[in-house]
């Protein structure tokens, strides 16, 4: 007997997904099975967790090993640089991970024995990276009526994936050709007191956090029939504590993060509808560069992009997706953006990241050099910058460039900051003069090719 079971994480079943000379033996009518699709993100925590509770070393047929991709807890994969957060144990562990192979395995779960079977399906599909099977598992109970326990099995994996503490959270990026999430990253958060933005603005932003994720908050919304999200624009100079800021948010209230990348080539407006809808209740939700997608007239900046405008809002307003979303998009240039974008309902608060402050500078160097001379090295570099700017990340940088120098030199070297601030300005200069010198010459180009055409 077959029994058909519908689990929340969408567990696809079917009438007899395998060979009968595949399964376990003693299988017949009176056991439960259930198929896994390997695009359901239980797959690979089924996969991990048979690999490490068989029932004994024999029940298995094959494993496989995952490696050669560091777990780093860094964001510099997708924010393009960030903080040194690592943790010292991820670093000490073997980067390799082994999961069931191909075929039939028995493992144990709460005293109850199961058999997974891993087997390819259909015929080879040629990809970028060769011809490639599709995979899908099958989960087998030895009784009748087992749909609660496997239910159960699966649904405590999940769980236990997405669980969060405080200080630590997990990452994940949207697979736009599986149409799921996938690799999961714990990462050990920075602290909100190490992010280093004017203090008012900090309190401000913490106090509207800290309401929105109060009982009496998730009350009020849901009596008054509106949607339990709250989202952020993050506008401002680049290396002025964006990310940094994300990375607390994080950890200190204890979500874990959904990053996507909509300015990728192959995301559609259904696309994008099918991440959020799949991102669990209580996450943060990042989407950077949100200014990369459209101009303030509505035109796509990237030409091959299927995703429309209209379906960037949808997924902003977040229709039929979970509640408690801290939904966080960052730009370096808010006059660029729509004003339907950022419009209130999608985009509630506004917080501004510019150059350091007097407050900040001295909040920075206190974190590094005794704090009773903060003051002292504050004026002091900012009679050096004179009429400069600077931003939170270069000054993060002279202090690590200083790590092994006493405060009395650190003191004396802020000239250093003032060199690397007009040599970045020279570079910058120079590739704007050399990018227009290219744009001047390929449009004069064109214009000799019209003439000639007209001839």
């Amino acid at each position: 007997m077959v029994n058909i079971l519908e689990p929340s994480h969408h567990v696809l079943f079917n009438a007899l997904p395998f060979e009968r000379s595949n399964a376990p033996v003693g299988y017949d009518d009176d056991w439960t099975y259930v198929a896994v699709s390997s695009g359901d993100k239980s797959y690979r925590l089924i996969l991990d967790y048979v690999a490490n509770h068989l029932r004994s070393s024999d029940d298995h047929v094959s494993f496989q090993l995952e490696s050669g991709k560091k777990k780093s807890s860094r964001f510099s994969f997708f924010f393009g640089g960030g903080d040194d957060d690592d943790d010292d144990a991820t670093k000490k562990k073997n980067m390799s991970t082994v999961v069931a192979g191909l075929g039939l395995h028995a493992f144990e779960w709460e005293s109850q024995t199961f058999h997974c079977l891993r087997q390819m399906v259909g015929t080879p599909v040629g990809t970028n990276c060769g011809a490639v099977y599709a995979e899908n598992l099958v989960l087998f109970a030895p009784r009748r009526a087992a749909e609660p326990l496997l239910q159960a099995f699966v649904d405590q994996l999940v769980a236990a994936a997405e669980a969060t503490t405080k200080g630590v959270y997990k990452l994940f990026r949207w697979d736009i050709m599986r149409g799921m999430w996938k690799d999961a990253q714990k990462v050990r958060a920075r602290s909100m007191d190490s992010v280093m933005l004017p203090r008012a603005t900090k309190a401000k932003l913490v106090a509207d956090l800290d309401d929105f994720v109060s009982d009496a908050a998730e009350a009020f919304y849901a009596s008054h029939g509106i949607p339990y999200k709250r989202s952020y624009l993050f506008h401002g100079v680049p290396g002025a504590g964006k990310t940094s800021l994300i990375q607390a948010i994080a950890g200190h209230y204890a979500r874990n993060m959904y990053f996507l990348q909509p300015t990728h080539p192959k995301l559609t407006d259904d696309g994008l509808r099918s991440a959020i809808e799949q991102i669990p209740a209580n996450s943060v939700v990042v989407f950077e560069d949100i200014d990369a997608l459209f101009s303030k007239t509505r035109e796509k900046k990237v030409a091959d992009s299927p995703l429309t405008f209209s379906g960037l809002l949808n997924a902003l307003d977040g229709v039929g997706s979970p509640d408690g979303h801290i939904v966080i998009l960052t730009t370096n240039f808010r006059h660029q953006l729509d004003d339907a974008l950022v419009r209130n309902g999608r985009v509630d608060v506004h917080v501004a990241f510019d150059y350091a402050v007097a407050e900040q500078i001295e909040d920075m160097f206190a974190g590094f050099y005794p704090s009773e001379r903060k003051h002292e090295f504050a004026v002091k570099l900012q009679a050096a910058l004179g009429t400069r700017n600077m931003s939170t990340a270069a000054l993060q940088h002279y202090f690590v460039t200083q790590r092994t120098k006493s405060v009395d030199e650190a003191m004396a070297n802020v000239g250093e900051i003032v060199r690397d601030i007009d040599e970045r300005l020279k570079d910058e200069e120079k590739t704007k003069m050399e990018e227009e010198a290219k744009e001047k010459e390929e449009e004069e180009a064109k214009k000799k090719l019209a003439e000639g055409e007209a001839k």
